[in-house]
């Protein structure tokens, strides 16, 4: 039964995000100065500026809390991609080790499941961090000044299109077919919605994931961050996005190629 009445919840959460962006509009107007001795800023702390665009790290954590909102809440619409994933890791796994029992699989989907519904705040954080230190060692190749702290606040920065990336994942959820729910790339925007899991070539499968519009947005923007911050040229910059996109596929190439 499709449950529609996510659809409030959702609404909220796109209202969050809009509110990370209202954020540097409101920080850029001119406020009256507090009294007190000790008293809270009204203006959250500006990060950096993409020409008339401030990120604050108001901003940031209100587009986590958003994101978080969204999985949380569409986490049921989305139970037949993790029924799929969960059946084809099974059948690999009982291929490997055939002493693996029914019940021991059971329980491992269960906290799989567990962690990724409450834990995806944690998750989050972990994976921009990484991204984070991958922005900034990427970065140094291509001449990039931008310091560790500033490569984790790009990554958080790049992070917004994977708000919009939920909610269309969310949407879909929604309303598609459940038997077309097959695989966690079947709501990318990518070419490998098009193509079917269980017959495609893994690599190829894999590879065409990476082509989603949402992966390249983030990617672009991690660019455009690393030009800003690191102080380097378009072209170095294009250079940058090319290398971190593919850097972030290694693991699912690896995982593909190894399933072969």
């Amino acid at each position: 039964m499709r449950r529609f009445h996510l659809l409030p919840l959702l609404l909220i959460a796109v209202l969050l995000a809009w509110g990370g962006f209202a954020t540097p509009v409101l920080a850029a107007e001119e406020t009256h100065a507090a009294t007190e001795e000790h008293h809270v800023p009204l203006k959250p702390d500006i990060l950096f500026e993409v020409g008339q665009f401030a990120v604050t790290n108001s901003m940031l954590v209100t587009w986590i809390v958003a994101i978080g909102i969204i999985v949380f809440v569409t986490f049921n619409t989305l139970e037949p991609i993790f029924d799929a994933e969960f059946a084809r890791n099974t059948a690999k796994a009982a291929a490997s080790n055939p002493n693996v029992t029914p019940e021991q699989l059971e329980a491992g989907k269960k906290i799989g499941m567990n962690v990724a519904r409450y834990g995806v705040g944690f998750i989050m954080m972990v994976t921009m961090a990484i991204l984070g230190l991958f922005t900034w060692l990427l970065g140094k190749v291509v001449g990039s000044a931008a310091s560790l702290h500033d490569g984790l606040v790009i990554a958080a920065w790049s992070y917004f299109p994977r708000i919009l990336g939920a909610i269309a994942g969310g949407v879909q959820g929604l309303v598609m077919d459940p038997a077309k729910l097959n695989s966690q790339l079947s709501i990318t925007l990518s070419p490998a919605r098009f193509m079917d899991p269980a017959t495609a070539n893994p690599l190829l499968y894999q590879l065409a994931g990476r082509f989603d519009l949402f992966t390249i947005w983030v990617t672009i923007l991690l660019a455009v961050g690393v030009a800003v911050l690191g102080k380097v040229s378009k072209g170095r910059a294009a250079i940058f996005g090319v290398l971190i996109w593919f850097v972030g596929g290694l693991y699912v190439f690896r995982t593909a190629y190894l399933s072969m």
